[in-house]
């Protein structure tokens, strides 16, 4: 349990992938929906972005499933940080096209997923950024097991 009010604490790489399950559940929510994109549109643009929020989360997941303990390690984690970041934007050109092409979508309809797009985005940069290598401290390494109590 942390000592740090919940309003005080930093994003997490857990926060991104929560973050990323939620607007891929929008996105599909918002493609499927026949108000939104009517079914002949579904198949040339609903499919694409689906997949591509897919793809975004699947980079994610491989990135978060790296434990770094070298920089071989750190260099594939963040690479496929850099895919998930590069996943982001090619679904914001997709979103915009998906407004250029269908009247009933509109920028005021998806103003949720682009606003959370953003900010998984920017939260991408800043966990691609600060990612670094983990190693057990000499403590965990050198320490022995104590066997008796400490009084």
């Amino acid at each position: 349990m942390s000592n740090v009010y919940t309003r005080n604490r930093k994003k997490t790489p857990f926060d991104v992938l929560a973050n990323a399950e939620k607007l891929q559940d929008l996105v599909t929510l918002y493609v499927m929906n026949e108000r939104y994109v009517p079914k002949k549109w579904r198949f040339m643009i609903g499919q694409d972005l689906i997949k591509k929020i897919d793809e975004l989360n699947d980079n994610i997941i491989a990135a978060n499933s790296i434990y770094a303990m070298n920089e071989q390690d750190l260099a594939s984690r963040k690479a496929y940080a850099q895919k998930a970041i590069a996943n982001g934007y090619q679904l914001q050109r997709k979103l915009s096209r998906l407004i250029r092409c269908v009247p009933s979508a509109t920028a005021a309809s998806l103003e949720e997923i682009t606003s959370l797009l953003s900010q998984e985005i920017d939260d991408l940069k800043g966990w691609r950024k600060n990612d670094k290598i983990r190693a057990l401290s000499l403590i965990h390494i050198s320490e022995p097991t104590r066997q008796e109590a400490i009084s």
